[in-house]
C-alpha cells in the first residue's frame, strides 16, 4: 500500500510538473504566425549570415541575459533562418513561444555591438501580440 502511494504521489507530481503549450485559435495562430514571419525575416535580413553558429547568432541578435523563454525563441528563430524556411512552413510551424515572451513581458536589454534592436522590435511585436489576444475570439 506504502509503493502504490508512493507511485500515485510521484505520477501526479510528474503530470503536474510538465510544461503545456499555449493553445491558440485558428485566428489567433494565424495572427501570431505573420509575426513570427515577420521576425523571421527581421532577424534573417539584419544578423544572420550564412554558416553562422546558433551561438554567435544569439550572441548578436538577442539580449545581454535573455531569459529561458527569449533563449527558446531565438533558438527557433535561427533554426528558421538557418535553414532558409518558407513563410508557408513557418505558419505550420508551433509559434506559440510568441505568445509565452507577450505574456511574461520580458523584454531584456540588447547587447551593445548588436545589428538587431531586439528590446525595440520585440516590445513592438509584444503589443500586437496582446492586441490580438483581446481582440480576436
Amino acid at each position: 500500500m506504502k509503493k502504490l502511494l508512493f507511485g500515485l504521489l510521484a505520477t501526479v507530481m510528474f503530470v503536474c510538473s510538465g510544461n503545456a503549450q499555449t493553445k491558440l485559435s485558428t485566428a489567433k495562430k494565424a495572427a501570431i504566425d505573420a509575426q513570427m514571419i515577420t521576425l523571421v525575416h527581421l532577424t534573417a535580413q539584419t544578423t544572420y549570415k550564412s554558416g553562422m553558429s546558433q551561438a554567435d547568432f544569439i550572441k548578436q541578435t538577442g539580449p545581454v541575459n535573455p531569459t529561458k523563454e527569449e533563449t527558446v525563441l531565438l533558438q527557433k528563430l535561427y533554426k528558421y533562418a538557418s535553414a532558409g524556411t518558407s513563410d508557408c512552413e513557418i505558419m505550420k510551424g508551433d509559434n506559440s513561444i510568441l505568445v509565452t515572451v507577450a505574456q511574461l513581458g520580458t523584454v531584456s536589454e540588447s547587447t551593445p555591438n548588436s545589428k538587431f534592436p531586439w528590446a525595440a522590435v520585440l516590445q513592438g511585436l509584444i503589443e500586437v501580440i496582446k492586441i490580438i489576444i483581446e481582440l480576436i475570439p
